[in-house]
C-alpha cells in the first residue's frame, strides 16, 4: 500500500488540543468566525440542550451515524456535510467514535484525491477536524462539499417508480461499471463499496453521472489484483441481493435490478478491462453463490 501524506494544497491549524487541516481556496475564503466554528465542530453540546447550530440547514444522511448538511457564510450558496467517524458493530458500542488511529481521516484524504485524479466522481473534501481526547484517543469529523441534487442507489431503487432517472437504468449501470473498473485502474479497493455509497444525478447533457462515496477504509495499491477487483464486485452485488431480502414487501412482485441488469454490469466491466477477462471468467464460474453469473459464461458471454 502507499503511504499517505497531507497534499502541498491544505494548511494544518493547531489549537489546544484540536488540528484542523483545510483546503487553502476554502481556508482564504472563509471568515475568522467561520474557521471558529470548524474548530468547535467536535465538541460536546451542552446537556439539555436542543439549540441546533446556525449553520446546520433541514437535511441529514442517515449512516453508521447522522451526517450534518451545513452553510457556512462566508463560501456563499454552497452547502457541506460534515461526518462524523464512527466504529461498527460490537466496538462502536464500547468505542463509539473514539479512535486511536490519528491518521486515519488523511488516509481517505489521500485515496480521494487519487480517485479524483483518476477522472472518477467522488466527494470533495474541504476540511479534516481532528481533536486528541486523551492519550491515544481521538475524534474526527469530516467536511466534504454537498454532491446537491444527486441520490444514492437504495433510495432510487426504493423510488424508482416516482424518479425519472430510473429511465436512465441501463445508462446509470454503463457509468457505474465505468467508474468502478477506472477506480480498480487507480489501485483503490473500496472497503465499502455498495449501494448507498454509490451516487447518482442527471447530467445537464441529458445523461447521468456516478459518484462514488465514503472511501474511508478503503486502500491504495501499486496496481489492484484480479481477487481484490473481484471481492469488490461481489460486495457489490450482494448488496443488492441484501436490499431485496430486506424489502421483500415492497418488491414482492418485482425488483427493480434484474439478473441481466447485473450481467450487464459485469459484461461492460469485463468490456472496460481485457487483461482480466481469463481469471475473472475462471473465478467467476467457480463462485457457486452466484449462478447467474455462471450461466453467463456458459453462455458464451463477454
Amino acid at each position: 500500500m502507499k503511504n499517505v501524506g497531507l497534499p502541498a494544497y491544505f494548511s494544518t491549524l493547531n489549537r489546544g488540543k484540536v488540528t484542523l487541516h483545510i483546503k487553502k481556496e476554502y481556508e482564504n475564503r472563509m471568515s475568522d468566525q467561520d474557521i471558529d466554528w470548524l474548530f468547535n465542530l467536535c465538541k460536546e453540546p451542552s446537556p439539555g440542550s436542543n439549540h441546533a447550530d446556525k449553520n446546520e440547514l433541514n437535511n441529514s444522511y442517515q449512516g453508521r451515524s447522522t451526517c450534518k448538511t451545513l452553510s457556512v457564510d462566508s463560501l456563499g450558496n454552497d452547502s457541506f456535510i460534515v461526518r462524523e467517524y464512527w466504529h461498527g458493530g460490537m466496538i462502536g458500542v464500547i468505542l463509539k467514535d473514539l479512535f486511536c488511529d490519528g491518521m486515519r481521516p488523511v488516509r481517505e484524504l489521500s485515496i480521494c484525491e487519487a480517485v479524483s485524479k483518476g477522472g472518477i466522481k467522488t466527494t470533495e473534501i474541504i476540511a479534516i477536524i481532528k481533536c486528541k481526547v486523551f492519550g491515544p484517543l481521538y475524534k474526527f469529523r469530516l467536511i466534504t462539499r454537498e454532491i446537491t441534487e444527486s441520490i444514492d442507489l437504495v433510495e432510487l431503487l426504493l423510488h424508482s417508480g416516482e424518479n425519472q432517472l430510473f429511465d436512465q437504468k441501463k445508462q446509470i449501470i454503463n457509468e457505474l461499471a465505468k467508474a468502478v473498473n477506472d477506480m480498480h485502474n487507480v489501485g483503490i479497493y473500496h472497503a465499502d463499496l455498495h449501494l448507498k455509497n454509490i451516487l447518482v444525478k442527471s447530467d445537464p447533457g441529458g445523461g447521468v453521472q456516478v459518484y462514488i462515496i465514503d472511501l474511508d477504509k478503503s486502500k491504495q495499491y501499486e496496481k489492484i489484483s484480479f481477487q481484490r477487483r473481484m471481492k469488490n464486485i461481489m460486495r457489490l452485488d450482494r448488496s443488492v441481493v441484501k436490499m431485496r431480502r430486506k424489502n421483500r414487501e415492497l418488491f414482492s412482485k418485482t425488483f427493480p435490478v434484474s439478473k441481466t441488469d447485473r450481467i450487464r454490469f459485469l459484461k461492460k466491466y469485463i468490456e472496460l478491462d481485457s487483461e482480466s477477462v481469463k481469471p475473472l471468467r475462471y473465478y467467476i464460474k467457480s463462485y457457486n453463490a452466484y449462478a447467474f453469473h455462471k450461466l453467463w459464461w456458459s453462455m458464451g458471454g463477454g
